[in-house]
């Protein structure tokens, strides 16, 4: 993890399924991943829950389902439209409440049917693919992110 080109933090990841907890990470409290990767003419930053996630696309991590109102506040300072696109799993569900809460888009791409979150749908489908997809489904309508969300998990 990188802030202002220091090394602040890491995350590691086994993909052995019998050792727990499947990440071991170390970063300071309310950091946003990537953060420091944003390009200024850049017209939205897509929000990820996991650092594996935002790399796969070059958007920004709240590392977890909890969007605190630091992180919040940073993301929203680079000035342009945010772009939730969760996990879908239980945890999304409660990081699109955050993301309506704060005024952000929703993204509800087609591929969330099949994987569960953006780095398995670029392992599968390739970051292009993904990326587009990601801009084309978002939502930004409270209500209709409302029913595409209990949709999704009815």
């Amino acid at each position: 993890y990188y802030y202002k080109s220091d090394i602040v933090g890491y995350t590691a990841r086994t993909f052995v399924d019998i050792v727990k907890p499947k990440y071991w990470s170390s970063h300071p409290a309310d950091f946003v991943f990537n953060l420091d990767n944003q390009k200024p003419d850049w017209k939205f930053v897509v929000v990820c829950e996991g650092a594996f996630d935002a790399m796969s696309i070059d958007g920004v991590s709240v590392s977890g389902a909890e969007i605190s109102d630091i992180q919040a506040e940073q993301i929203d300072r680079l000035q342009r439209e945010v772009i939730l696109i969760p996990d879908f799993d239980k945890t999304g569900k409660k990081t699109i409440d955050r993301a309506i809460e704060l005024g952000w888009s929703v993204s509800f791409p087609l591929w969330a049917e099949t994987c569960k979150d953006v780095n398995e749908a670029t392992n599968k489908y390739g970051k292009l693919f993904v990326l587009k997809s990601i801009l084309q489904s978002k939502e930004t309508n409270r209500l209709k992110i409302e029913l595409r969300k209990k949709k999704l998990w009815a």
